[in-house]
C-alpha cells in the first residue's frame, strides 16, 4: 500500500483544523468533502478527507482532484504530503513574491491549508474551493422562512447544498435522499430562475417606446382631417396599438395644455 494513503497512527496529535471542499454552482455553495489538517508531535502530518457522496452523486462528472472516487471510500488519507487539491491552489513554498501573499492573506508563516482555507484567491481550473464551519454558518443564518413558494426552492436547495438537518414538509433529509432531492430541486431552480428571467426580458420590453412630440402631433392632425385612418397613424408612429397611440396623444396633449396654463400665469401685467 502507499505509505502516503496510510493513516498515521503512530504519533501524538498536537493540531488539527477542518474545512469544506465546496463545489459552487449557481451561485450555490456545495459541501462535497470534509478535509481535515493534522499535525503531530514528531513533525509527521496528514490531511483526512471524507467525501459526501450524498452531494456528489447529485452532479455527474464531479471530482475531487487526486482522489478515486469510484473506489466510495469513506475516508482518504495522505500523509506527509500535499495533496494536489491543495497543492494546485496555493503558491509554492518557493515563490519570489511568497511573504507579500501570506501578508495579504493576514499569515506569517506558510502553511498551505490555512492559506487555501476561505481564500479569496479564484482556481481557474475548477469550482472548487475550501470553505470553513464559520463560511457555512454564515449562509445558514441568511435563510429566511417565506411564504414566497419560489425563494423556497432556493431556500431548500441552500440547505441541501450545505448538508443542513432538516425536513421538508414531513420528509426527513438524509444521506439516502440528499442526492435526488439536489437533484430534483435544481431543476425546480432552473425553472425559477428562467421564469424571473423571462419576466424581466419581458418587463424592458414594455417600456415605452420612443416617438417624437413633434412627429405625432403632425401625425394625428391628418389622422384627425381624414388625409389618414387610425392604422395608418398607429404605423407611421411606430407605436404598437391603438391603444397605445391614444394614450401618447392623451399626454402629449396634456403637456401641452400644463405648457399653455403657464405661459399665461407667467404673463406680466400691462
Amino acid at each position: 500500500m502507499d505509505e502516503h494513503a496510510t493513516r498515521i497512527t503512530d504519533s501524538k496529535l498536537i493540531y488539527t483544523r477542518s474545512g469544506y471542499i465546496t463545489y459552487t454552482y449557481q451561485d450555490i455553495p456545495f459541501k462535497v468533502s470534509k478535509l481535515t489538517y493534522e499535525l503531530f508531535e514528531n513533525e509527521a502530518f496528514q490531511y483526512v478527507f471524507e467525501p459526501y457522496h450524498d452531494v456528489i452523486d447529485a452532479f455527474e462528472g464531479l471530482d475531487i482532484p487526486g482522489l478515486d472516487l469510484s473506489l466510495r471510500a469513506r475516508v482518504y488519507y495522505r500523509a506527509n504530503m500535499t495533496p494536489v487539491f491543495i497543492s494546485e491552489r496555493v503558491a509554492p513554498k518557493n515563490r519570489f513574491n511568497l511573504m507579500e501573499e501570506l501578508e495579504s492573506s493576514g499569515m506569517d508563516y506558510y502553511q498551505p491549508f490555512l492559506l487555501l482555507l476561505d481564500s479569496k484567491q479564484r482556481y481557474g481550473g475548477d469550482r472548487l474551493t475550501l470553505k470553513s464551519d464559520d463560511f457555512y454558518i454564515n449562509t445558514l443564518s441568511q435563510i429566511k422562512t417565506t411564504k414566497d413558494v419560489y425563494k423556497n426552492i432556493s431556500h431548500i436547495l441552500r440547505r441541501l447544498a450545505a448538508r443542513d438537518v432538516f425536513d421538508i414538509g414531513r420528509l426527513h433529509v438524509d444521506v439516502s435522499n440528499r442526492a435526488i432531492l439536489i437533484k430534483n430541486y435544481l431543476f425546480l431552480y432552473a425553472l425559477v430562475a428562467k421564469y424571473y428571467d423571462d419576466k424581466s426580458k419581458h418587463g424592458k420590453g414594455r417600456h415605452k417606446q420612443a416617438v417624437s412630440p413633434l412627429v405625432l402631433r403632425e401625425i394625428h392632425k391628418q389622422y384627425r382631417h381624414g388625409l389618414i385612418t387610425i392604422d395608418e397613424a398607429v404605423r407611421r408612429s411606430g407605436l404598437k396599438s391603438r391603444s397605445t397611440y391614444y394614450r401618447r396623444v392623451k399626454e402629449m396633449n396634456g403637456r401641452e395644455e400644463q405648457v399653455v396654463t403657464h405661459d399665461i400665469h407667467d404673463t406680466p401685467s400691462m
